[in-house]
């Protein structure tokens, strides 16, 4: 039987995934809720299952093995962490164990276990549906700034930092929290302040501990949504900080019982040092790894993730730096509207220094208020030989490709 390497997801963040499977001569299996998602055509095998749907893929796995062997599983780019170490614990393949994939992915549990290990954390507490009628008392614990947020979504939806009190927008937020949240429930927290980063980590199937990379995460949170701007690879905080920053990462993985695959860190660079946002057991998804990182560096993080979910070591190199750029990502934030029109893409897709660009929406589709980092319509990634050509670049290409919006 042919090998086969199953991705969880079939967006365009998991296309890399089965790139490294196809360059390693594995046949791939992809499984997405959508019937026409982007990577569909690159499958040898597609299934229509839900990323979330543990039981769905499990007993698709069952009837999968009476015919195919299956190599490895990875969800990188998705946040389907646990769907993946529920299928792996099945498949007895390797895997971060499905038990440290649901503490992590479910923020008050993550809380909870960091708080039980000396691991900072700002004030927080879960509240459920039932807890909205007292919201305002609940509230008036804690002092500005706070934020509503998901207990397990991700891309900030549900979420909103309080700089002032406003009965009517906190029900709102609360309850957007509750309706994106699995476990129905919303997330009151103190809140942080400081410089936000990527860390990406990966332990090997040996159980060694590779520091992947650390990219800088640009946020506007003028209007309290955390909404990001863009990224900045590599990081331009200090090698300190960054030491820091992977000591951290590695001290709470070892805590959880992490042995093998990834850890990937949302953190915070405070007055008192780095601290944890939240965490997840899955490559990143904002096109760091993907996109940005290789731009950059020249570094395979997605190939040394799949051969460690195909119970592999993966070379050094793979990590290493081979070109030493920087690369700096943004998009365009049109008024609300309907887009009616994308021009000169082609003439900036030639543009000095512009790696990519991804759209997240086409022309056609409403642009309406940005409340998540999910809302942006487009995702330039440009690179220069430092940060001030590769931001002046990108300016270029922002300003060069013109999005038409139209209120008719």
């Amino acid at each position: 039987m042919d090998e086969h390497f199953w991705c969880i997801g079939g967006g365009l963040l998991q296309k890399t995934v089965i790139d490294a499977a196809n360059e390693l001569d594995l046949k791939v299996i992809v499984t997405d809720g959508s019937n026409n998602c982007f990577c569909k055509n690159f499958a040898d095998k597609f299934f229509q299952v839900d990323i979330f749907d543990v039981n769905g893929h499990i007993n698709l796995a069952r009837d999968l093995i009476k015919r195919t062997k299956i190599k490895g599983v990875l969800a990188a780019g998705i946040d389907a962490p646990i769907t993946m170490s529920k299928l792996c614990e099945f498949l007895n393949l390797p895997g971060v164990s499905s038990s440290i994939s649901e503490t992590v992915h479910d923020k008050f549990k993550f809380r909870e276990f960091s708080a039980k290990n000396n691991i900072c954390v700002p004030k927080y507490e879960i509240y459920k549906e039932n807890d909205l009628k007292n919201l305002t008392n609940i509230l008036d614990k804690y002092t500005l700034p706070f934020i509503i947020k998901n207990v397990d979504s991700s891309g900030s939806r549900g979420t909103k930092i309080f700089y002032s009190r406003d009965k009517k927008e906190e029900e709102r937020i609360a309850k957007e929290a509750i309706t994106v949240s699995k476990s129905r429930s919303f997330l009151v927290e103190s809140v942080w302040t400081g410089k936000e980063c990527t860390v990406e980590t990966l332990f090997d199937k040996e159980g060694i501990f590779h520091k992947c990379f650390i990219t800088d995460r640009k946020f506007d949170y003028s209007n309290g949504y955390p909404i990001e701007l863009g990224l900045v690879s590599p990081s331009q905080l200090s090698s300190k900080i960054q030491e820091e920053c992977f000591t951290l990462a590695e001290n709470v993985s070892n805590k959880l019982g992490i042995k093998i695959g990834a850890a990937k860190f949302d953190m915070i660079i405070t007055n008192d040092g780095p601290k944890i946002i939240e965490m997840t057991t899955r490559l990143s998804g904002g096109f760091d790894c993907q996109y940005v990182v290789p731009a950059s560096t020249g570094k395979n993080v997605v190939m040394a993730a799949v051969m460690t979910a195909c119970g592999t070591n993966f070379p050094d190199f793979l990590l290493e730096n081979k070109f030493n750029k920087v690369c700096v990502t943004g998009s365009h934030w049109p008024e609300n509207g309907r887009i009616k029109n994308i021009k000169n893409l082609e003439k900036v897709k030639n543009m000095e220094g512009v790696e990519h660009i991804f759209f997240r929406k086409k022309v056609g589709d409403l642009i309406e208020n940005y409340s998540n980092c999910t809302d942006r319509v487009d995702f330039i990634i440009c690179s220069g030989i430092n940060y001030d050509k590769a931001n002046k670049n990108l300016e270029a290409a922002i300003s060069e490709l013109k999005i038409e919006i139209t209120n008719e």
